[in-house]
């Protein structure tokens, strides 16, 4: 009897800490980890896309000023063709009533696939049916030969030398509110108004049948969704193709918004920190104006006097202390100034 139990606490203890070294060395700090957190079915809105969505959309502002919920699904340089699989991993745990789908990948081939960044969607995803097929199908565009598949399908064959370089940043946990992280103010990233030219250059066939293939799992689960152009800085390759993916989209009649074409007050010299990420005062007019849009023209339910939600109400009061912290004034008085500015 004493050696079962001894077997028992030593299976406890060495799965415990093998969790504890997975998390360290293996398993991303990001959005997606992030998004698995929420309680099923608490969210009204699901919003995919690349690093500029998770640092661009302040889901606890959003919710502060209106009491909807977004979840993140968003991660640097994430493959477009991860959009549809990351759809049906939402599916299993929410039922939002709209989708938000950034259309900014496109401008990436999807045979130019970066290892690193894929592997950051990927390793965030739990091991499941759809976490295969998401890799089968990325990579399927690439030239990756498919026996070298088996190190994205276990990451533990890629990884389990990583102990050899650890160090402090495997234990550093980046600030995530809810999906949302910001980027801090630079004042070497002034960008300069871009113009949105109206030439349409085709899709490259792969990205073609990608946005397709995705089109039409929308419409077979009758998905309500929104997609979205984010607002760049001046250096913008592969907008034209964007234009090409505007006219497939709004030939099935899906709606559709371009940020580069709406006033929604961004300070070009203030409110980048690169070329196609906002900083921490360009994510909060971003928030200000689209979280405004999506309260008016969605059916979206207000949570903030519902007990189930306080965690959102926490953590965007820790977000409001941070936002004060970076900036030196609060976040009260920089959305007044936002208003006054733009009325």
């Amino acid at each position: 009897m004493k050696k079962i139990i001894k077997s028992v606490i030593f299976t406890i203890i060495f799965v415990i800490l093998w969790r504890f070294v997975f998390d360290i060395l293996w398993l991303p700090k990001n959005s997606i980890t992030s998004f698995y957190k929420e309680p099923k079915n608490s969210l009204d809105i699901v919003y995919i896309g690349a690093s500029n969505v998770s640092s661009g959309f302040n889901s606890v502002l959003a919710y502060n000023l209106y009491g909807f919920t977004t979840g993140i699904l968003a991660e640097g340089g994430q493959p477009f063709a991860t959009v549809k699989y990351l759809i049906k991993e939402s599916q299993k745990r929410q039922n939002p009533n709209l989708y938000i789908i950034d259309l900014f990948m496109l401008t990436q081939e999807a045979d130019a696939l970066n290892k690193g960044d894929f592997r950051s969607t990927i390793d965030s995803i739990s091991f499941s049916k759809n976490r295969y097929d998401t890799i089968n199908e990325t990579l399927s565009y690439t030239n990756i030969e498919k026996k070298d598949y088996i190190n994205y399908y276990f990451s533990f064959l890629l990884y389990h030398n990583r102990w050899k370089n650890i160090n402090i940043a495997n234990f550093y946990r980046r600030q995530i509110y809810k999906g949302y992280w910001y980027y801090q103010l630079s004042d070497s990233q002034s960008q300069e108004p871009y113009i949105w030219k109206n030439e349409i250059i085709k899709l490259s066939n792969k990205n073609e049948n990608i946005l397709r293939n995705l089109i039409n799992y929308i419409k077979q689960q009758n998905l309500n969704v929104l997609f979205v152009i984010p607002k760049r800085g001046y250096w913008s390759p592969g907008q034209e193709q964007l234009n090409d993916a505007v006219s497939i989209i709004k030939e099935e009649n899906f709606d559709i918004i371009n940020f580069n074409n709406i006033d929604d007050d961004i300070d070009f010299t203030t409110d980048f920190y690169d070329y196609d990420h906002f900083n921490i005062y360009g994510s909060t007019k971003y928030t200000l104006y689209f979280s405004k849009y999506l309260d008016e023209h969605y059916n979206l339910l207000n949570h903030k006097n519902e007990n189930n939600y306080s965690s959102w109400q926490k953590i965007y009061e820790i977000f409001e202390q941070d936002f004060q912290n970076e900036t030196g004034i609060t976040i009260q008085e920089y959305i007044k100034d936002y208003y006054n500015n733009i009325n």
